[in-house]
Protein backbone atom coordinates (compact mmCIF):
# COMPACT_ATOMS: atom_id res chain seq x y z
CA UNK A 1 0.00 0.00 0.00
CA UNK A 2 1.30 3.66 -1.07
CA UNK A 3 -0.83 5.54 0.09
CA UNK A 4 -3.56 4.97 2.37
CA UNK A 5 -4.40 8.81 2.49
CA UNK A 6 -4.84 8.91 -1.19
CA UNK A 7 -6.78 5.45 -1.56
CA UNK A 8 -8.94 6.69 1.32
CA UNK A 9 -10.19 9.88 -0.43
CA UNK A 10 -10.73 8.22 -3.50
CA UNK A 11 -12.82 5.73 -2.30
CA UNK A 12 -15.04 8.03 -0.30
CA UNK A 13 -15.71 10.32 -3.69
CA UNK A 14 -16.52 7.12 -5.93
CA UNK A 15 -18.88 6.47 -2.99
CA UNK A 16 -20.87 9.20 -2.15
CA UNK A 17 -21.26 8.82 -5.99
CA UNK A 18 -22.66 6.37 -6.18
CA UNK A 19 -25.54 6.49 -3.67
CA UNK A 20 -25.13 3.19 -2.88
CA UNK A 21 -27.42 4.07 0.65
CA UNK A 22 -24.91 1.63 2.93
CA UNK A 23 -21.63 1.95 4.21
CA UNK A 24 -21.13 -1.69 4.37
CA UNK A 25 -19.22 -3.63 1.77
CA UNK A 26 -17.49 -7.25 0.05
CA UNK A 27 -14.18 -5.90 -0.77
CA UNK A 28 -12.00 -7.51 -4.19
CA UNK A 29 -8.87 -6.70 -3.98
CA UNK A 30 -6.02 -7.22 -6.52
CA UNK A 31 -4.56 -11.04 -6.87
CA UNK A 32 -0.96 -10.71 -6.65
CA UNK A 33 -0.07 -10.92 -2.88
CA UNK A 34 -2.38 -13.81 -2.61
CA UNK A 35 -1.57 -16.69 -2.39
CA UNK A 36 -4.01 -19.89 -3.43
CA UNK A 37 -4.02 -23.41 -2.87
CA UNK A 38 -6.07 -26.69 -3.22
CA UNK A 39 -5.30 -28.92 -0.54
CA UNK A 40 -7.03 -32.89 -1.34
CA UNK A 41 -7.58 -35.19 1.71
CA UNK A 42 -9.14 -39.09 1.40
CA UNK A 43 -12.59 -39.25 2.23
CA UNK A 44 -12.12 -40.98 5.10
CA UNK A 45 -10.69 -37.81 7.07
CA UNK A 46 -14.29 -36.62 8.41
CA UNK A 47 -15.60 -32.83 9.60
CA UNK A 48 -14.57 -33.25 12.84
CA UNK A 49 -10.98 -33.98 11.69
CA UNK A 50 -10.09 -32.02 8.50
CA UNK A 51 -9.66 -28.93 10.44
CA UNK A 52 -7.45 -30.65 12.30
CA UNK A 53 -5.62 -31.74 9.12
CA UNK A 54 -5.93 -28.34 7.56
CA UNK A 55 -3.93 -26.91 10.33
CA UNK A 56 -0.90 -29.42 10.04
CA UNK A 57 -0.87 -28.71 6.00
CA UNK A 58 -0.74 -25.28 6.55
CA UNK A 59 2.07 -25.46 9.46
CA UNK A 60 4.37 -27.88 7.14
CA UNK A 61 3.32 -26.44 3.45
CA UNK A 62 2.74 -22.91 3.43
CA UNK A 63 5.06 -20.72 1.75
CA UNK A 64 5.05 -18.22 4.39
CA UNK A 65 4.44 -17.47 8.04
CA UNK A 66 1.46 -17.79 9.14
CA UNK A 67 2.24 -15.62 12.33
CA UNK A 68 2.66 -12.63 9.65
CA UNK A 69 -0.48 -13.72 7.66
CA UNK A 70 -4.04 -13.95 7.56
CA UNK A 71 -5.35 -17.07 5.94
CA UNK A 72 -8.90 -18.59 5.63
CA UNK A 73 -10.20 -21.73 3.61
CA UNK A 74 -13.49 -22.75 2.09
CA UNK A 75 -14.95 -26.14 1.17
CA UNK A 76 -14.67 -27.10 -2.63
CA UNK A 77 -16.63 -29.59 -4.67
CA UNK A 78 -13.72 -32.24 -4.26
CA UNK A 79 -14.38 -35.70 -5.91
CA UNK A 80 -15.57 -39.38 -5.39
CA UNK A 81 -12.87 -40.52 -3.48
CA UNK A 82 -11.15 -37.25 -2.19
CA UNK A 83 -12.15 -34.16 -0.49
CA UNK A 84 -10.95 -30.73 -1.46
CA UNK A 85 -10.27 -27.28 0.76
CA UNK A 86 -9.14 -24.19 -1.15
CA UNK A 87 -7.09 -22.13 0.85
CA UNK A 88 -5.77 -18.50 0.60
CA UNK A 89 -3.45 -16.56 2.00
CA UNK A 90 -2.62 -12.88 2.29
CA UNK A 91 0.84 -10.75 4.34
CA UNK A 92 -0.93 -8.75 7.17
CA UNK A 93 0.59 -5.88 6.49
CA UNK A 94 -1.17 -5.71 3.29
CA UNK A 95 -4.50 -7.03 3.90
CA UNK A 96 -4.22 -4.06 7.20
CA UNK A 97 -3.13 -1.29 4.54
CA UNK A 98 -6.27 -1.99 2.67
CA UNK A 99 -8.46 -2.12 5.65
CA UNK A 100 -7.52 1.09 7.00
CA UNK A 101 -8.08 2.75 3.96
CA UNK A 102 -11.60 1.45 3.77
CA UNK A 103 -12.26 2.23 7.44
CA UNK A 104 -10.89 6.42 6.68
CA UNK A 105 -13.42 6.09 3.77
CA UNK A 106 -16.40 5.06 6.32
CA UNK A 107 -16.27 1.80 4.42
CA UNK A 108 -17.08 -1.11 6.61
CA UNK A 109 -15.70 -3.96 5.60
CA UNK A 110 -17.53 -7.45 5.46
CA UNK A 111 -15.34 -9.56 3.93
CA UNK A 112 -11.92 -9.33 2.04
CA UNK A 113 -11.21 -11.26 -1.14
CA UNK A 114 -9.31 -11.70 -4.34
CA UNK A 115 -9.89 -10.16 -7.84
CA UNK A 116 -10.31 -13.93 -8.56
CA UNK A 117 -12.61 -14.86 -6.21
CA UNK A 118 -15.48 -12.41 -8.11
CA UNK A 119 -14.02 -13.70 -11.27
CA UNK A 120 -14.71 -17.59 -10.49
CA UNK A 121 -17.74 -16.64 -9.04
CA UNK A 122 -19.25 -14.57 -11.88
CA UNK A 123 -17.71 -16.05 -15.23
CA UNK A 124 -19.73 -18.19 -17.53
CA UNK A 125 -17.85 -21.55 -17.66
CA UNK A 126 -18.51 -25.52 -19.05
CA UNK A 127 -19.58 -27.65 -16.10
CA UNK A 128 -16.69 -29.88 -15.24
CA UNK A 129 -14.12 -28.48 -17.43
CA UNK A 130 -11.29 -26.80 -16.56
CA UNK A 131 -10.37 -23.51 -17.99
CA UNK A 132 -7.42 -21.53 -17.66
CA UNK A 133 -7.47 -17.90 -18.25
CA UNK A 134 -4.84 -15.40 -17.99
CA UNK A 135 -5.18 -11.28 -17.34
CA UNK A 136 -2.72 -8.54 -17.50
CA UNK A 137 -1.76 -6.98 -14.39
CA UNK A 138 0.24 -3.30 -13.57
CA UNK A 139 3.63 -4.89 -12.63
CA UNK A 140 3.10 -8.42 -15.23
CA UNK A 141 0.48 -10.91 -15.97
CA UNK A 142 -1.66 -13.69 -13.59
CA UNK A 143 -2.39 -16.84 -14.82
CA UNK A 144 -5.11 -18.70 -13.24
CA UNK A 145 -7.21 -21.92 -13.75
CA UNK A 146 -11.27 -22.77 -12.84
CA UNK A 147 -13.54 -25.06 -12.38
CA UNK A 148 -17.14 -25.15 -11.63
CA UNK A 149 -17.02 -21.64 -10.09
CA UNK A 150 -13.89 -22.35 -7.58
CA UNK A 151 -10.24 -21.32 -7.99
CA UNK A 152 -7.93 -24.13 -9.06
CA UNK A 153 -4.56 -22.74 -9.45
CA UNK A 154 -2.86 -19.21 -9.94
CA UNK A 155 0.66 -17.50 -10.12
CA UNK A 156 1.34 -13.98 -10.93
CA UNK A 157 4.50 -13.67 -12.88
CA UNK A 158 6.22 -9.84 -12.91
CA UNK A 159 7.17 -8.29 -16.48
CA UNK A 160 11.07 -8.25 -15.18
CA UNK A 161 10.95 -11.57 -15.43
CA UNK A 162 8.02 -13.21 -17.63
CA UNK A 163 8.03 -10.60 -20.83
CA UNK A 164 4.70 -10.21 -22.47
CA UNK A 165 6.01 -11.94 -25.44
CA UNK A 166 7.09 -15.08 -23.57
CA UNK A 167 3.79 -15.78 -21.71
CA UNK A 168 2.22 -17.91 -23.93
CA UNK A 169 5.16 -20.45 -22.99
CA UNK A 170 3.90 -20.18 -19.45
CA UNK A 171 0.19 -20.82 -20.11
CA UNK A 172 1.18 -23.76 -21.91
CA UNK A 173 3.57 -25.27 -19.24
CA UNK A 174 0.61 -24.41 -16.57
CA UNK A 175 -1.64 -26.23 -19.51
CA UNK A 176 0.02 -29.24 -19.42
CA UNK A 177 0.68 -29.04 -15.87
CA UNK A 178 -3.03 -29.36 -14.88
CA UNK A 179 -4.21 -31.84 -17.98
CA UNK A 180 -1.54 -34.08 -16.21
CA UNK A 181 -2.91 -33.80 -12.71
CA UNK A 182 -7.05 -33.72 -13.89
CA UNK A 183 -6.23 -36.33 -16.82
CA UNK A 184 -8.94 -34.37 -18.92
CA UNK A 185 -9.14 -31.48 -21.24
CA UNK A 186 -7.67 -28.56 -20.76
CA UNK A 187 -9.87 -25.26 -22.33
CA UNK A 188 -7.45 -21.92 -22.90
CA UNK A 189 -9.49 -18.18 -22.84
CA UNK A 190 -8.54 -14.72 -22.80
CA UNK A 191 -9.94 -13.23 -19.87
CA UNK A 192 -11.46 -10.10 -22.19
CA UNK A 193 -12.93 -12.38 -24.10
CA UNK A 194 -14.82 -14.08 -21.14
CA UNK A 195 -19.14 -13.19 -20.74
CA UNK A 196 -20.81 -13.15 -17.13
CA UNK A 197 -23.13 -16.32 -16.31
CA UNK A 198 -26.31 -16.74 -18.46
CA UNK A 199 -28.73 -15.75 -15.52
CA UNK A 200 -26.69 -12.15 -15.81
CA UNK A 201 -25.75 -11.38 -19.36
CA UNK A 202 -29.18 -9.92 -19.98
CA UNK A 203 -29.17 -6.88 -16.96
CA UNK A 204 -28.94 -3.81 -18.86
CA UNK A 205 -26.32 -2.64 -16.35
CA UNK A 206 -23.65 -5.06 -17.66
CA UNK A 207 -22.35 -3.25 -21.24
CA UNK A 208 -19.67 -4.63 -23.01
CA UNK A 209 -17.28 -5.88 -22.61
CA UNK A 210 -19.16 -7.97 -20.08
CA UNK A 211 -15.67 -9.34 -18.98
CA UNK A 212 -15.16 -5.74 -17.12
CA UNK A 213 -18.28 -6.60 -14.82
CA UNK A 214 -16.75 -9.92 -13.46
CA UNK A 215 -15.12 -8.81 -10.31
CA UNK A 216 -18.02 -6.28 -9.48
CA UNK A 217 -20.55 -8.92 -10.33
CA UNK A 218 -18.34 -11.31 -8.39
CA UNK A 219 -18.47 -9.63 -4.88
CA UNK A 220 -22.45 -8.42 -5.84
CA UNK A 221 -23.32 -12.62 -6.17
CA UNK A 222 -21.55 -12.99 -2.67
CA UNK A 223 -23.23 -9.82 -1.12
CA UNK A 224 -26.79 -11.27 -1.89
CA UNK A 225 -25.73 -14.77 0.19
CA UNK A 226 -28.03 -14.64 3.75
CA UNK A 227 -26.19 -13.70 6.71
CA UNK A 228 -25.34 -16.75 8.72
CA UNK A 229 -24.58 -18.90 5.53
CA UNK A 230 -21.26 -17.03 4.01
CA UNK A 231 -18.58 -19.58 4.66
CA UNK A 232 -16.34 -18.68 1.95
CA UNK A 233 -13.26 -17.24 2.28
CA UNK A 234 -12.00 -13.47 3.72
CA UNK A 235 -8.37 -12.31 4.31
CA UNK A 236 -9.79 -10.38 7.51
CA UNK A 237 -8.50 -11.24 11.04
CA UNK A 238 -12.15 -12.72 11.80
CA UNK A 239 -14.54 -14.31 9.58
CA UNK A 240 -17.44 -12.95 7.24
CA UNK A 241 -19.96 -13.52 10.28
CA UNK A 242 -18.09 -12.25 12.55
CA UNK A 243 -17.37 -9.18 11.12
CA UNK A 244 -21.17 -9.00 10.70
CA UNK A 245 -21.33 -8.96 14.63
CA UNK A 246 -18.12 -6.60 15.06
CA UNK A 247 -20.11 -4.46 12.71
CA UNK A 248 -23.15 -4.67 14.75
CA UNK A 249 -21.65 -3.94 17.93
CA UNK A 250 -19.92 -1.71 17.30
CA UNK A 251 -22.08 0.66 15.60
CA UNK A 252 -24.58 -0.16 18.82
CA UNK A 253 -21.99 1.02 21.32
CA UNK A 254 -21.90 4.46 19.51
CA UNK A 255 -25.46 4.81 19.28
CA UNK A 256 -25.16 4.12 23.06
CA UNK A 257 -22.45 6.58 23.67
CA UNK A 258 -23.85 9.50 21.79
CA UNK A 259 -27.28 8.68 22.89
CA UNK A 260 -25.99 9.57 26.42
CA UNK A 261 -23.67 12.21 25.61
CA UNK A 262 -26.84 13.55 23.90
CA UNK A 263 -29.33 13.38 26.97
CA UNK A 264 -26.25 14.25 29.16
CA UNK A 265 -25.72 17.80 27.38
CA UNK A 266 -29.65 18.69 26.94
CA UNK A 267 -30.19 18.48 31.06
CA UNK A 268 -26.91 20.41 31.84
CA UNK A 269 -27.85 22.90 29.83
CA UNK A 270 -31.27 23.17 30.76
CA UNK A 271 -30.19 23.57 33.96
CA UNK A 272 -27.69 26.29 33.01
CA UNK A 273 -30.30 28.17 31.36
CA UNK A 274 -32.84 27.75 34.21
CA UNK A 275 -29.68 28.54 36.86
CA UNK A 276 -28.67 31.80 35.07
CA UNK A 277 -32.10 32.99 34.56
CA UNK A 278 -33.05 32.45 37.90
CA UNK A 279 -30.07 34.66 39.02
CA UNK A 280 -30.18 37.41 36.65
CA UNK A 281 -33.98 37.72 37.91
CA UNK A 282 -32.87 37.47 41.75
CA UNK A 283 -30.67 39.92 41.52
CA UNK A 284 -33.13 42.95 39.38
CA UNK A 285 -35.62 42.13 42.38
CA UNK A 286 -32.49 42.68 45.15
CA UNK A 287 -32.02 46.02 43.60
CA UNK A 288 -35.73 46.63 43.25
CA UNK A 289 -36.32 45.68 47.00
CA UNK A 290 -33.15 47.73 48.01
CA UNK A 291 -34.35 50.89 46.27
CA UNK A 292 -37.64 50.68 47.53
CA UNK A 293 -37.13 49.18 50.93
CA UNK A 294 -39.01 52.29 52.76
CA UNK A 295 -41.72 52.04 50.17
CA UNK A 296 -44.81 50.06 49.89
CA UNK A 297 -44.02 46.88 47.93
CA UNK A 298 -45.34 47.34 44.76
CA UNK A 299 -47.63 44.78 42.73
CA UNK A 300 -44.88 44.06 39.99
CA UNK A 301 -42.49 42.81 43.01
CA UNK A 302 -44.91 40.59 44.28
CA UNK A 303 -44.66 38.80 40.50
CA UNK A 304 -41.44 39.09 40.43
CA UNK A 305 -40.91 37.27 43.63
CA UNK A 306 -44.04 34.34 42.76
CA UNK A 307 -41.98 33.71 39.75
CA UNK A 308 -38.49 33.16 41.24
CA UNK A 309 -40.31 30.73 43.28
CA UNK A 310 -41.06 28.85 40.39
CA UNK A 311 -38.28 28.74 38.93
CA UNK A 312 -36.74 27.46 42.08
CA UNK A 313 -39.11 24.87 41.83
CA UNK A 314 -38.45 23.86 38.12
CA UNK A 315 -34.97 23.39 39.29
CA UNK A 316 -35.72 21.24 41.94
CA UNK A 317 -37.76 19.29 39.23
CA UNK A 318 -34.54 19.33 37.23
CA UNK A 319 -32.02 17.93 39.88
CA UNK A 320 -34.86 15.18 40.74
CA UNK A 321 -34.27 13.80 37.25
CA UNK A 322 -30.61 14.43 37.24
CA UNK A 323 -30.23 11.91 39.89
CA UNK A 324 -32.80 9.09 38.38
CA UNK A 325 -30.65 9.21 35.41
CA UNK A 326 -27.77 6.68 35.04
CA UNK A 327 -24.37 7.20 33.54
CA UNK A 328 -24.53 4.28 30.95
CA UNK A 329 -20.84 5.58 29.46
CA UNK A 330 -19.48 4.71 32.49
CA UNK A 331 -20.46 0.88 31.83
CA UNK A 332 -19.53 1.01 28.16
CA UNK A 333 -16.01 2.57 28.56
CA UNK A 334 -15.07 0.31 31.58
CA UNK A 335 -16.20 -2.87 29.26
CA UNK A 336 -14.08 -1.16 26.18
CA UNK A 337 -11.14 -0.57 28.13
CA UNK A 338 -10.89 -3.79 29.32
CA UNK A 339 -11.77 -5.97 26.10
CA UNK A 340 -8.13 -6.97 24.56
CA UNK A 341 -7.55 -8.21 21.23
CA UNK A 342 -8.47 -11.28 20.56
CA UNK A 343 -11.72 -10.77 22.42
CA UNK A 344 -14.67 -10.08 19.34
CA UNK A 345 -18.02 -8.65 21.08
CA UNK A 346 -21.91 -9.78 19.34
CA UNK A 347 -24.13 -9.09 21.79
CA UNK A 348 -24.18 -6.85 24.59
CA UNK A 349 -27.55 -7.24 26.75
CA UNK A 350 -28.09 -4.74 30.04
CA UNK A 351 -32.13 -5.63 31.31
CA UNK A 352 -31.01 -3.09 34.03
CA UNK A 353 -28.39 -2.01 36.47
CA UNK A 354 -29.49 -3.73 38.68
CA UNK A 355 -29.48 -7.26 37.31
CA UNK A 356 -26.71 -9.31 35.54
CA UNK A 357 -25.42 -7.97 32.77
CA UNK A 358 -24.40 -10.67 29.28
CA UNK A 359 -21.76 -10.41 26.86
CA UNK A 360 -21.99 -12.69 24.00
CA UNK A 361 -18.86 -13.40 21.80
CA UNK A 362 -15.87 -15.27 20.36
CA UNK A 363 -12.77 -15.36 21.56
CA UNK A 364 -9.18 -15.99 19.63
CA UNK A 365 -8.50 -19.12 21.23
CA UNK A 366 -8.98 -20.23 25.28
CA UNK A 367 -5.82 -18.55 26.58
CA UNK A 368 -7.21 -15.14 25.37
CA UNK A 369 -10.95 -16.02 26.68
CA UNK A 370 -9.78 -17.06 30.38
CA UNK A 371 -7.26 -13.89 30.53
CA UNK A 372 -10.37 -11.79 29.38
CA UNK A 373 -12.15 -12.76 32.34
CA UNK A 374 -9.82 -12.16 34.91
CA UNK A 375 -9.54 -9.08 33.85
CA UNK A 376 -13.59 -8.26 34.40
CA UNK A 377 -12.87 -9.61 37.62
CA UNK A 378 -10.31 -7.07 38.69
CA UNK A 379 -12.28 -4.40 37.87
CA UNK A 380 -13.65 -2.28 40.66
CA UNK A 381 -16.77 -1.89 39.22
CA UNK A 382 -17.97 -4.97 38.20
CA UNK A 383 -18.68 -8.24 40.24
CA UNK A 384 -19.99 -11.96 40.46
CA UNK A 385 -18.40 -12.17 36.89
CA UNK A 386 -19.20 -15.81 35.87
CA UNK A 387 -18.03 -17.74 32.72
CA UNK A 388 -20.02 -20.98 31.84
CA UNK A 389 -18.12 -24.15 31.07
CA UNK A 390 -18.85 -24.55 27.22
CA UNK A 391 -17.09 -25.51 24.17
CA UNK A 392 -14.23 -26.73 26.04
CA UNK A 393 -12.87 -29.18 23.01
CA UNK A 394 -12.12 -25.63 21.39
CA UNK A 395 -9.02 -24.08 21.66
CA UNK A 396 -9.32 -22.07 18.82
CA UNK A 397 -12.34 -19.74 17.81
CA UNK A 398 -13.91 -20.07 20.91
CA UNK A 399 -17.42 -18.80 21.20
CA UNK A 400 -18.86 -17.65 24.87
CA UNK A 401 -21.37 -16.19 27.15
CA UNK A 402 -20.03 -13.64 30.50
CA UNK A 403 -22.32 -12.59 32.72
CA UNK A 404 -21.74 -10.16 35.67
CA UNK A 405 -22.97 -7.29 38.19
CA UNK A 406 -22.44 -3.92 39.00
CA UNK A 407 -20.72 -3.53 42.54
CA UNK A 408 -22.59 -0.57 43.33
CA UNK A 409 -25.32 0.38 40.58
CA UNK A 410 -26.11 3.32 42.94
CA UNK A 411 -23.08 4.71 42.24
CA UNK A 412 -23.85 4.84 38.14
CA UNK A 413 -26.46 7.61 38.89
CA UNK A 414 -26.72 11.76 38.87
CA UNK A 415 -25.86 12.91 43.05
CA UNK A 416 -27.61 16.21 43.78
CA UNK A 417 -22.87 17.27 44.20
CA UNK A 418 -22.65 15.90 40.16
CA UNK A 419 -25.77 17.67 38.93
CA UNK A 420 -24.38 21.47 40.36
Amino acid sequence: MIDIDLLASSLREIWDKAKLGTDYAIVAIPDDKIYSRIFSFPKSVTEERLSEAMRLAITFQLPIKTEDAYLDWERAPGTTTTNEILLSTIPRDVADGYVQALEKAGIKTLALESHLAGIARAVKLVPGETTIFSKKTPDGATIFALRDGILRFSRTFPARFVPEAELHKEVNKVKEAIASETKGDIKEQELVKATVRDEYANRKEITEPKSKWLVALGTAIRGRIPEGMDNLISLLPVGTEEAYSYQRATTFIVLMRNLVISISIFFVSAYLVTYISMLSMLQKGTQQVTTLSSSVIPPELVEKEKLIGEINTITETGLNFLSQMPIWSVVITELVLRTPDGITISTFSAPNFTDRFSIVGNARNRETLNNYKKTLQESAMLSEVELPLTNLDKEESVPFSISFRLKDPSALYFSSSQAH
